[in-house]
């Protein structure tokens, strides 16, 4: 299950995440920030708007190693920049690790200031940093609940995020094919 807390000008997405490698798999919450993209106004006062969101600004996965001891957060990682769409490889903190939920709390609750350093901007900075502060309760609620901790098998987290089956299979086939071109894009890292 995909959950997207909606502002004026950001949206926080919260869900699952299952990720295949050459050798392993790692799963648990992902929670990215992403931009809201503003149309003009449709229809009458009472017709539904269109709401778009469109660009990342920054991720944040807390994953665990599939088949070791739930809760290890052994791959939690984060992208604070992004080429258009693409992540610019993986942002270890050893905070992160040893607690991901009260790290993701800790950034988040500095929203303004977390948007700015990932190259965003805000027309109602202030604003939107109280909305995001006043609901940071319920987007870590959701956090906790898309952990790794329920799923204990690839099985398990294929059937939590059958909304990604298309990447899963693109992630199977370059990762375990017979391609000698498959690399492994989570061994890349920045600092």
């Amino acid at each position: 299950m995909l959950q997207a807390f909606v502002f004026n000008e950001t949206a926080i997405i919260v869900r699952h995440w299952f990720e295949v490698g050459p050798d392993d798999d790692e799963h648990g919450a992902r929670l990215e920030i992403r931009e809201r993209a503003q149309h003009p106004h449709r229809g009458s006062e009472s017709a539904a708007q269109r709401i778009d969101l469109d660009g990342v600004l920054w991720r944040a996965d807390l994953f665990d190693l599939v088949g070791d001891e739930p809760g290890n957060f052994k791959r939690a990682h984060f992208h604070p920049e992004f080429e258009g769409i693409e992540p610019v490889g993986r942002s270890w903190d050893d905070d992160l690790s040893s607690d991901p939920f009260g790290w993701a709390e800790a950034q988040l609750s500095d929203y303004e200031g977390l948007v700015a350093k990932c190259g965003g901007e805000l027309a109602d900075g202030p604003g939107e940093a109280s909305d995001v502060r006043r609901n940071l309760p319920e987007i870590m609620a959701a956090a906790r609940r898309a952990a790794g901790v329920e799923c204990r098998s690839s099985s398990d987290c294929l059937d939590a995020t059958r909304d990604t089956t298309e990447i899963i299979d693109m992630m199977v086939s370059m990762f375990r094919g017979d391609s000698p071109n498959a690399r492994d894009p989570r061994l890349t890292a920045s600092a």
